[in-house]
């Protein structure tokens, strides 16, 4: 990935944790601790999207592919917690990170700042 997309999407995933920490301070939650992009992850330890073991997950490339045919511009993809796949993108021209059940690719979770 060049810098110049890199930054690009670091600043896209900053400005989603703000927008996060916004709307939890509006309904009288404790805000979002960030110290930048890197470390925006909204896991929870106690997400687990499958126990499944990984010789039945989807593999990646069609997650992918299934993600972006539903609308998600992705920006990054990741593994997360051992047990989801997750994404930071866009959908529906909002920035959104979503949890994925790598089994079945329904959603489980997802972020989506406004």
């Amino acid at each position: 990935m060049n810098h110049a997309v890199r930054n690009v999407a670091a600043s896209a995933v900053g400005a989603l944790a703000l927008a996060v920490s916004a709307q939890a301070a509006e309904a009288g939650k404790p805000p979002v601790q960030s110290a930048g992009p890197s470390s925006f992850s909204r896991e929870r330890t106690e997400d687990v999207c499958t126990r499944e073991p990984r010789s039945q997950w989807l593999p990646e490339a069609e997650m992918r592919l299934l993600a972006e045919f539903r609308g998600y511009k992705i920006a990054t993809f990741k593994i997360a917690n051992g047990s989801c796949y997750e994404i930071y993108g866009f959908k529906s021209g909002n920035m959104v990170e979503a949890y994925f059940d790598p089994v079945t690719s329904k959603v489980v979770r997802q972020n989506i700042a406004k």
